[in-house]
C-alpha cells in the first residue's frame, strides 16, 4: 500500500553555506517549508548580527546548523554551536547575537489548521 504523501515532508536546505545577501546587521530570513502544525525557517547570519528581543507566538525550536550564535532569554544566555538547540515556550523574550558566520533553523511549532 503506497505511504500518504501527506503524512510527510522532505526539507531541504538548512544547513549548508551562509547565503546572506542583504548587508543590514540582522539575519536574512528565509521560510523553507510549512507542513502542518509547524513553519522551518531558515536564517542566515553573519557575525555579529542581531535578532533583537522579540515574542513568538508559538513554542519555537533554535537550531544552530552552523557557526555559534548566543541565544539570551530573559537574563540567561546560551551560545548554540553547531548541532545545538534550545526550545523557547511560547510568549517568551528572547535575543540571537551572531558570534561568527551562522546558519540557524528555527521551527515554529503551531496548532495543526487541518
Amino acid at each position: 500500500m503506497p505511504t500518504d504523501l501527506a503524512a510527510w515532508t522532505p526539507i531541504d536546505g538548512l544547513a549548508g553555506p551562509i547565503v546572506k545577501t542583504k548587508a543590514e546587521a540582522r539575519p536574512q530570513v528565509t521560510v523553507v517549508a510549512r507542513p502542518a502544525g509547524l513553519t522551518v525557517v531558515r536564517m542566515d547570519f553573519r557575525a555579529g548580527d542581531v535578532m533583537a528581543d522579540h515574542r513568538a507566538v508559538w513554542p519555537i525550536l533554535v537550531m544552530t546548523q552552523v557557526g555559534t550564535v548566543r541565544v539570551t532569554i530573559g537574563e540567561d544566555a546560551v551560545e548554540l554551536v553547531a548541532g545545538g538547540a534550545v526550545h523557547i515556550a511560547r510568549n517568551v523574550m528572547h535575543e540571537l547575537v551572531a558570534v561568527t558566520d551562522a546558519v540557524v533553523t528555527l521551527l515554529v511549532l503551531h496548532p495543526d489548521a487541518a
